[in-house]
C-alpha cells in the first residue's frame, strides 16, 4: 500500500510540474509574440496621397485602352491555344482517373 501511495503523489507532482511547464511555455510564447513599439511616433504609415504626383506621372496617356494582350489576333493561334487547353485539360483528368480505377482495381 506503501508504495502505491508513493506512485499516487508521484503522478499528481509530474501532472502539476506538466501544467506548469505548458503554461510558462504559453506565456513565454505570448510575451515573445509582442514586439516593441517601434518609435514613439507609432507605424510608420504608407498612403497614396504623399506620392500622388509621382504616380500620375507613371501613368498611360489618357484614352489608351491598357489591355493586357492587344489585338489584332491571330484566329488559328487563338483556335489552337483554346483547342490545346481543353484536350490536355480532359487528357490529364482522364488519366488521373483511369489510374484509380486501375489502381482500387475496378479495371483491369
Amino acid at each position: 500500500e506503501l508504495q502505491f501511495r508513493y506512485l499516487i503523489e508521484m503522478t499528481s507532482i509530474h501532472q502539476s510540474m506538466a501544467v506548469t511547464k505548458t503554461t510558462i511555455r504559453a506565456v513565454a510564447s505570448r510575451m515573445g509574440a509582442q514586439r516593441a513599439a517601434s518609435g514613439t511616433t507609432g507605424p510608420r504609415m504608407h498612403k497614396a496621397k504623399d506620392a500622388w504626383s509621382q504616380l500620375q506621372t507613371t501613368r498611360p496617356p489618357e484614352g489608351h485602352p491598357h489591355n493586357v494582350f492587344h489585338p489584332p489576333y491571330s484566329k488559328y493561334t487563338a483556335a489552337f491555344g483554346v483547342i490545346s487547353v481543353v484536350t490536355l485539360g480532359y487528357g490529364s483528368m482522364f488519366f488521373g482517373m483511369s489510374h484509380q480505377q486501375k489502381k482500387q482495381g475496378y479495371w483491369k
